[in-house]
């Protein structure tokens, strides 16, 4: 029980860890946090889960959100990177990946079911299951949107680099069902990011006004 607690108060500090991997691309929005981040991942992969499974497919939507909940808990203690930078410098995204691998065995010891955890963050490092693919893609969506309310989303050079990689998730799920329902959710993601303007028109589009 006295590591439950220790695993709480840790957990805390994800409202004042900073996403500053976003700090190279402007704005005047503050930094976004981890606690945030890991919200707003995971909701959108419950919604995407129950979307696809609504349509047939057969997706664990427990196991998306075990894996949007801890995606980046490595990161709790550091180790947040661009993803404009980690296309510039491979070994740097390298040396990223493996102090986060480092820092979630560490984390791993808190949680009650210390195997468990063990196994969900090192797969979502490199996702092989369904599960772990539509956490990833919910976490790419995430960073776009974030950066659209932050207001410096550049429309040519961020979709650019974000639809190819979700893609690239999409074409490694096995589900057939669920593949092709995420390429069609793709197509109308992409033209609908491409209509807005600022992220007003995106608000009041969604409201209907």
């Amino acid at each position: 029980m006295d590591e439950l607690v220790s695993l709480i108060n840790l957990l805390e500090i994800t409202r004042k860890q900073p996403q500053y991997g976003y700090a190279t691309f402007g704005g005047d929005a503050r930094l976004g946090n981890l606690a945030e981040h890991h919200y707003l991942v995971t909701m959108i992969g419950w919604q995407i889960s129950d979307l696809l499974n609504e349509k047939g497919a057969h997706i664990d939507a427990h196991k998306v959100m075990q894996f949007c909940l801890v995606h980046d808990i490595g990161e709790l203690f550091g180790g947040d990177i661009g993803m404009y930078y980690a296309k510039a410098n491979p070994k740097a995204r390298e040396y990223a990946k493996r102090f986060e691998e480092e820092n979630q065995r560490f984390l791993s010891r808190f949680f009650s079911n210390k195997e468990e955890a063990r196994a969900l963050t090192q797969e979502i490092l490199d996702s092989q299951s369904d599960e772990a693919h539509i956490a990833k893609i919910a976490d790419y969506l995430e960073v776009t949107h974030y950066k659209f309310f932050a207001d410096p989303l550049n429309k040519k050079k961020d979709l650019e680099l974000i639809v190819p990689k979700v893609k690239e998730k999409i074409e490694k799920v096995k589900d057939l069902i669920a593949k092709k329902e995420l390429l069609v959710f793709m197509d109308v993601w992409e033209k609908k990011m491409k209509q807005f303007d600022t992220f007003l028109d995106a608000t009041t589009d969604a409201l209907g006004v």
